[in-house]
């Protein structure tokens, strides 16, 4: 334990990294006396979109299409604001950017439907390294949820297409719950299903606001940004950032998931 060292987090230290390499995920740790309670790794929460898909250029491609064929003046920052949010937090968004007058709730379905059939035409684009970080994570036995902003019809047509349904236990669609991201109650609801601590689980995402959303429920978050890269003071509260999927692998086999018993020295 002399040679290992913690790796700040703020006000909590994430990760405990030791001489090996491996790294343990952390609540807290008791510095004055004498154990460090360490969690198992039980669950890893993916994103889909702009995560496990590169679907995001294809939102965005819609969106500007949309947008522009209804008379507005659509940017790049306005669809990035947008990244992680539910359906009714974009309307919204769309209220603030065009007017009260907007058809809001119309613009969302149209802008939906040019995506749908831009993948009915063009496929689902996978992101690199996603398959191979699938089977890491399957070989490590772990339980495996999807927690996205899209409808829980498009997630299951998107895992349908690519045939990946069999490496997830379950979906979750931040429409089925009280609040969408940047709040946590998508992920909270995931770990209450499998009975995991929250602690007990990895997100991965893309966004700022699903970072924000797993930072807000206390659960470690490995960052792969996607059209942008998340705020600084973000990105040093995350597990890790890293360009793709493919970086995630060396990672998660670093992850210890067996229980040990610490002491601060």
């Amino acid at each position: 334990m002399q040679n290992s060292f913690w790796e700040r987090d703020g006000e909590e230290d994430r990760r405990l990294i030791m001489p090996d390499g491996r790294f343990y995920l952390l609540s807290h740790y008791i510095c004055y006396g004498k154990n460090i309670e360490v969690y198992m790794l039980e669950l890893v929460i993916f994103d889909m979109d702009g995560l496990m898909f590169a679907t995001e250029q294809v939102n965005c491609r819609a969106f500007m299409e949309v947008v522009t064929e209804e008379g507005y003046h659509p940017t790049f920052e306005q669809f990035t604001s947008l990244l992680g949010m539910n359906a009714r937090d974009i309307q919204k968004k769309y209220y603030d950017y065009y007017g009260e007058d907007t058809d809001a709730e119309g613009i969302y379905k149209k802008v939906g439907s040019r995506a749908k059939q831009i993948i009915k035409e063009e496929g689902v684009p996978e992101k690199n390294g996603l398959r191979e970080l699938l089977n890491a994570v399957k070989e490590k036995k772990l339980h495996t949820a999807v927690a996205s902003g899209s409808d829980t019809s498009v997630i299951k047509e998107y895992l349908e297409k690519t045939g990946l349904t069999e490496y997830f236990d379950m979906v979750l669609s931040s429409k089925d719950v009280k609040r969408g991201k940047p709040y946590p109650d998508v992920f909270l609801e995931i770990c209450q299903k499998f009975d995991v601590k929250p602690e007990e689980t990895l997100v991965l995402e893309d966004s700022s606001n699903g970072v924000q959303a797993a930072l807000a429920g206390n659960l470690p978050v490995i960052n792969v940004p996607d059209l942008l890269p998340i705020p600084e003071e973000q990105q040093e509260k995350c597990v890790a950032v890293v360009s793709d999927l493919v970086q995630v692998i060396p990672l998660l086999k670093k992850i210890e998931i067996e229980p040990h018993p610490f002491f601060c020295i």
